[in-house]
């Protein structure tokens, strides 16, 4: 099977975007065999397809595990964008299908060469709720962002002793069963730094992947700490992919608007053999 793909950058969260056709019960059989170190090499993997519900979305975006994600939603923005010739500088509002979300998602964004400057609302939270779950003896009070198609698990790295990578791997394996989510996320928080290190687990491809920038975790770090200050706080979250800015203003019983923003390059486009 030979596949038409595009390769970006969203925060070092490396995605490829398929451009071939490809019927949606091949989706998880694709994804894993371009995700490879000896296929493409990603972090993650989303179909460009024709939208399905409205006709003034630019394209849909379907995720591998028809999970919503943020970088994805803001690199297939991008794409489009460079692909209708959009002026560089000049700003332009890109509205998209994504999955995991009913109705359209509005990617505001500007060109500069092979690389956009992104924007975008994204869903508003479910939930925020604070939980206490336990693993190997030992008790974690953890806050919870529920968002549509995405569910993030906010860990203090403080409450943490030993390896902190082993520990969020042994804990996402074991707690994802308390949870109902297309994707489930753990994040690694430092308070300090303002520093997250994101793992994510997507339920239908059973796949555990560190990510170097998560749009949907930075979304939800920014909804929690706005519930908590119940106010609106504007904040650069640092992540080993670099920085995403989230804007999240909250009102009672619920966040309001949450807006993440951050840069998209463009780096390779091509034939895989599968």
């Amino acid at each position: 099977m030979d596949i038409q793909f595009i390769k970006l950058s969203p925060t070092q969260n490396m995605t490829i975007l398929v451009e071939s056709p490809v019927p949606r019960e091949l989706h998880k059989e694709v994804a894993q065999e371009l995700m490879k170190y000896d296929g493409v090499f990603a972090e993650q993997v989303g179909f460009i397809e024709a939208p399905e519900h409205n006709p003034d979305a630019w394209g849909r975006l379907q995720m591998m595990g028809g999970e919503f994600c943020g970088n994805a939603t803001m690199s297939l923005a991008a794409v489009l964008a460079m692909g209708r010739e959009i002026p560089d500088g000049r700003p332009v509002d890109v509205p998209l299908e994504v999955s995991g979300l009913d109705g359209i998602i509005n990617v505001d964004l500007t060109l500069q060469g092979h690389e956009a400057h992104c924007s975008v609302e994204m869903p508003r939270p479910e939930k925020i709720e604070q939980l206490t779950l336990h693993l190997k003896g030992e008790d974690y009070q953890i806050n919870v962002v529920t968002l549509e198609g995405i569910t993030h698990i906010i860990v203090d790295v403080d409450l943490v002793s030993g390896d902190k990578a082993i520990f969020a791997e042994r804990a996402l394996r074991e707690w994802k069963s308390n949870f109902s989510a297309e994707a489930l996320g753990l994040i690694l928080y430092d308070r300090v730094r303002n520093f997250i290190k994101p793992l994510i687990y997507v339920e239908s491809t059973d796949s555990f992947v560190w990510e170097r920038g998560c749009g949907s975790g930075s979304a939800a770090l920014g909804a929690y700490l706005a519930h908590k200050a119940q106010g609106t706080v504007g904040v650069d979250i640092a992540q080993p992919g670099g920085v995403i800015t989230v804007m999240s203003g909250y009102k009672p019983d619920r966040t309001m608007k949450t807006v993440i923003s951050g840069n998209v390059k463009l780096v390779a486009r091509g034939v895989a053999y599968l």
